[in-house]
């Protein structure tokens, strides 16, 4: 597991990005372009960081974004869907691609298209967002069709994080902050999952 960053100020601008593995094949002569899906995409966060107190928090959180170029950083994902109650969700069986199967949510739940989860495996969090809506059944369970597909299979069990998805991963190098007259200290930065 990676260090959980701390809480970030409410005027803190977010942009997820995807990056994908996918390869387009383009013939020789003629005909279609072909696109083959594979294993490897992920998310990006890029995030800009109002002036802080630079002997409040300032300081502090340079000091863990130095941190995150060599060890993970956790970031919880800021959210665009209402609050809901999930329920405590795992992977339900093992499985690879761009389904999860998952129980243990709240029976009737609806997942919305474009919300985003995360899955635990193996210490790690891989970060994917719902490609169509899907609402639990009777006992909690329901597929959920994500992208990306599932760059690891998943294990029995695993940890789905609805209500409060997190990408973890390393923050790009060479990230930069300013330190004003004022000592304030306003940065930005971009976290992309590891694997």
């Amino acid at each position: 597991m990676g260090v959980l960053l701390q809480g970030l100020p409410r005027s803190t601008q977010y942009n997820m990005r995807a990056i994908s593995a996918a390869n387009t094949m383009s013939p020789a002569f003629a005909g279609a372009d072909q696109r083959l899906s594979r294993k490897g995409s992920r998310f990006a966060l890029d995030v800009s960081i109002p002036a802080l107190s630079a002997a409040g928090c300032g300081m502090g959180l340079i000091a863990d974004l130095l941190r995150g170029e060599t060890e993970p950083l956790v970031l919880a994902i800021p959210e665009h869907l209402p609050t809901v109650a999930y329920g405590a969700p795992v992977s339900n069986g093992v499985v690879a691609g761009s389904v999860l199967p998952a129980r243990g949510l709240e029976p009737g739940v609806v997942i919305r298209k474009g919300k985003f989860l995360s899955v635990i495996l193996g210490g790690q969090r891989f970060v994917h967002i719902v490609t169509a809506e899907a609402t639990a059944n009777g006992i909690g369970q329901a597929n959920l069709s994500i992208w990306p597909m599932l760059r690891r299979p998943t294990i029995d069990g695993a940890v789905i994080e609805l209500a409060e998805p997190k990408i973890e991963g390393f923050v790009e190098p060479g990230q930069d902050w300013s330190i004003n007259s004022l000592k304030a200290v306003g940065l930005s930065f971009s976290l992309k999952e590891r694997e």
